[in-house]
């Protein structure tokens, strides 16, 4: 698209034919409304007219965007103006663009229409979105490129983006051998888009062992408890089936399926988020993810404003060798689901896929294969205390209801499991406990049930915050807390013993010297 002063390139019109998916969408969004509407004009004597006239005024809202909404890319300035009663206008420098994502669901692809929503960085969660509902899918994808190609003019690409290795079908990373430090940048330069992963179909097999089915299965439990008033003569009909068998083939039976029911969700859950994921690297410095099979999305990360990385290793994947990556940037908070999801740059996915794929966003090999640094016998008490005296005051509370009569045998000897698995998880958690200092980035590593390794660059940091409860005092550490402004914005490193963490804070921030030395 050609370029124009300033206040001479015209206003653009969204996509006609969303006037025939944004009526739809109103309609589903005040569906409640308009059923209550609806029984309620049944039980009186109110004329249909009524229900009618809601619904055309459902309809009309839901036409006026395409009247009232305008915008523009003029000037190095995005520009949108949309409102009916209220007129609103957002203007932004292109120059601040940190994330451009565009988004298909199932009823703006039966009519070849995306969304498009363009990230800006903004502190304030509901400013920092410039949402296009909805444009002509060949013209997002126009002005996917279009911002691409205004940042590449305004931001030079990062050392990384030089690096031609490449995750193959096999999954394997082709790699410099770690001995050579960074990734060589004299490498021959990448086409104008060029593939570091694609999704495997066999890494469907990783979806049960996260927690994304069971917490599918937690809300439609959640859904169908409201009906089952209705079922109950079907339930005690099946228990009392169930019963006949015995209670070690009921448990045993009722846990296959509650088992069997998760991982289906999970595996579903998986391939609708995660169908056809595609992570690619933009010559002009963006990362480029496209995955999803009923609602796409592809999303668009300027790699200048990525500040590091987020590897995460819930304990199910661990065990079978896998992990996930996220991207920290400015822009993403990953603690909002929106944002988590734009964030993704691998699937839960082998974990020599993951670590492949982080060494060549990172550009280097040091901060995934650096020692960490352990944080003493004081952490390792902490973590066997955290863990076995809870378990302990629970298993003792159950032996009491035993001794009383109020408990059955077998809830008492379930009581006494977490109290067996308690030192093996304080062990666990205290072997992914440490961090390390690398020339450029600040590394930490911590969890058990969901461990994850934060990667965050230096050069991002704009503060250290130590923190120490009471019973952190009383056992000599700290808890140190390196903030940035991208990502979760604030990056724990536990438990450091009290005098290591004063130094961590004088080699992250040598200005705080000083200060140390006059509180010391």
């Amino acid at each position: 698209m050609s370029e124009k002063p300033s206040g001479s390139m015209p206003f653009r019109r969204l996509d006609a034919r969303m006037l025939l998916v944004h009526p739809v969408q109103e309609a589903v969004r005040f569906l409640p409304a308009l059923v209550a509407l609806f029984v309620t004009g049944r039980s009186s004597d109110r004329s249909p007219l009524w229900d009618l006239g809601a619904l055309v005024v459902v309809i009309v809202l839901g036409m006026s965007r395409w009247f009232t909404t305008r915008y523009r890319i003029s000037g190095g300035q995005i520009e949108l103006r949309s409102g009916l009663f209220t007129r609103k206008v957002l203007a932004t420098p292109a120059d601040r663009v940190r994330t451009v994502d565009v988004t298909a669901p199932i009823w703006h692809r039966l009519v070849g229409l995306a969304r498009v929503e363009i990230g800006t960085g903004s502190s304030r969660a509901m400013d920092d979105r410039i949402v296009l509902d909805a444009l002509a899918a060949p013209v997002a994808q126009a002005l996917r490129a279009e911002l691409l190609h205004r940042a590449a003019t305004l931001t030079p690409p990062t050392p990384a983006s030089g690096s031609g290795a490449v995750i193959g079908e096999d999954g394997q990373p082709s790699l410099p051998s770690p001995a050579q430090g960074a990734i060589p940048v004299d490498l021959p330069p990448p086409t104008v888009e060029q593939d570091l992963m694609t999704l495997n179909p066999r890494w469907i097999a990783y979806a049960p062992l996260t927690t994304s089915g069971l917490l599918t299965a937690l809300a439609v439990w959640g859904f169908v408890s409201q009906y089952l008033v209705d079922l109950i003569p079907t339930i005690e009909s099946a228990v009392g089936q169930v019963q006949a068998w015995g209670v070690w083939i009921s448990l045993a039976v009722g846990v296959l399926m509650a088992l069997a029911a998760i991982a289906g969700m999970a595996i579903t859950a998986y391939v609708l988020q995660f169908w056809g994921f595609r992570l690619s690297r933009h010559s002009g410095g963006t990362l480029h993810v496209t995955r999803g099979l009923l609602t796409t999305h592809a999303t668009s990360l300027e790699e200048a404003r990525i500040r590091g990385l987020e590897i995460g290793e819930p304990l199910g994947l661990r065990w079978a060798k896998a992990g996930r990556l996220h991207a920290i940037g400015t822009g993403l908070r990953s603690g909002d689901g929106a944002d988590r999801g734009r964030a993704w740059l691998v699937p839960p996915a082998p974990r020599d896929v993951v670590e492949g794929v982080a060494r060549l966003v990172l550009g280097r090999v040091e901060p995934l294969d650096t020692t960490l640094e352990q944080h003493g016998p004081a952490a390792r008490r902490r973590r066997y205390v955290r863990a076995v005296v809870p378990a302990a005051l629970l298993a003792g509370l159950a032996t009491w209801g035993w001794v009383r009569g109020d408990l059955p045998g077998l809830v008492t000897l379930t009581a006494y499991l977490p109290l067996v698995v308690s030192p093996l998880l304080a062990r666990d958690r205290y072997a992914a406990l440490g961090h390390a200092l690398t020339a450029e980035y600040v590394v930490a590593r911590s969890g058990s049930i969901e461990r994850r390794r934060d990667v965050v660059a230096r050069a991002g940091v704009v503060g250290v915050v130590t923190r120490a409860t009471f019973f952190q005092r009383r056992a000599g550490v700290a808890t140190v807390v390196v903030a940035t402004a991208a990502g979760r914005q604030g990056y724990r490193i536990l438990d450091v013993p009290a005098e290591r963490s004063e130094e961590l804070v004088v080699e992250l921030v040598p200005q705080a010297r000083a200060f140390c030395d006059s509180v010391s």
